[in-house]
């Protein structure tokens, strides 16, 4: 047998010789033809907003909106991928949340010619919202558009603003992920739900904690807690919102009534294009008390 064909440097190199020739990267491809995998729901708010949805042939199960999204090949939720399934869609460059993986997975695409970005989302500011937008639109040649849609939720944020009808800071709010034995998970500080509530002028009784930590059962329920959000993909294996309302610790808390108020999860809990709408739902929730 011929000793070069023995040699695992050489088959290895073949190969990537070979991807490299079929899987051009973001900056060499035609960007027009640029086929892209998106992972992170927010990612893929963000690229549709920025008018490369057209580009996208797959993203991850995360990715529900628009609704232009739910029609493409799924290539299962972005923290747990595989290779296979990422380069049967043959993309040029999948585009990801901080966080998508498994890493080994994302290296071996990458080894065999795939370009592979993530974005950091890992402080929850309105700067930090609009670097996210900035970076991205720079990345993919998209500037005047990520300035358009920066503009177009600051002055969504503005205009709820005037929304409200109650006293700033007056109302007490907390956003749950869940509701078990261990006690409730709340959103603290450094989340997208604290950043929506601090933006809609609402205090976040679990602002002391940071991330999504669990909030001491006795604590909340001597707290005056007006509102409660909870995601929808959240709320049904909770039973349901007259299920929640039947919680002691819930009771307890709102004494004054169950408000609860469900969301959708990349609204509460996504950093994509409509914090305004976000900021505005929890508004008109608010307005009710």
């Amino acid at each position: 047998m011929n000793k070069y064909v023995k040699s695992p440097s050489l088959l290895l190199l073949c190969l990537l010789l070979l991807c490299s020739a079929t899987h051009l990267t973001y900056a060499q491809a035609d960007k027009d033809k640029t086929r892209i995998i998106s992972a992170g729901g927010s990612i893929t708010e963000i690229l549709f907003a920025l008018g490369l949805g057209g580009n996208l042939v797959g993203v991850d199960t995360s990715s529900l909106y628009p609704e232009e999204a739910k029609e493409l090949p799924k290539v299962g939720y972005f923290r747990s991928m595989g290779a296979e399934g990422l380069l049967s869609l043959r993309p040029d460059i999948i585009i990801a949340a901080k966080g998508a993986g498994p890493s080994a997975a994302l290296k071996q695409v990458n080894m065999l010619g795939v370009e592979v970005r993530t974005y950091d989302q890992d402080t929850y500011t309105v700067d930090a919202w609009k670097k996210l937008i900035t970076d991205l639109g720079s990345d993919y040649s998209k500037n005047n558009e990520a300035i358009g849609l920066i503009e177009k939720v600051t002055q969504g944020l503005s205009l709820q603003d005037t929304q409200r009808r109650f006293n700033n800071k007056q109302l007490n709010a907390v956003a749950l992920l869940s509701i078990g034995q261990r006690g409730p998970i709340a959103a603290g500080r450094n989340t997208v739900p604290n950043l929506l509530l601090t933006l809609a002028g609402i205090n976040n009784l679990a602002d002391a904690l940071d991330g999504y930590k669990p909030f001491s059962s006795e604590l909340l329920a001597t707290q005056k807690l007006d509102l409660v959000l909870i995601p929808s993909h959240v709320i049904a294996g909770l039973g349901g919102k007259e299920a929640v309302c039947e919680n002691q610790i819930i009771k307890l808390a709102m004494s004054g009534g169950c408000n609860i108020h469900v969301m959708d999860p990349l609204l509460l809990m996504g950093f994509g294009t409509r914090l305004d709408q976000a900021v505005g739902q929890i508004i008109e929730q608010a307005n009710k008390l």
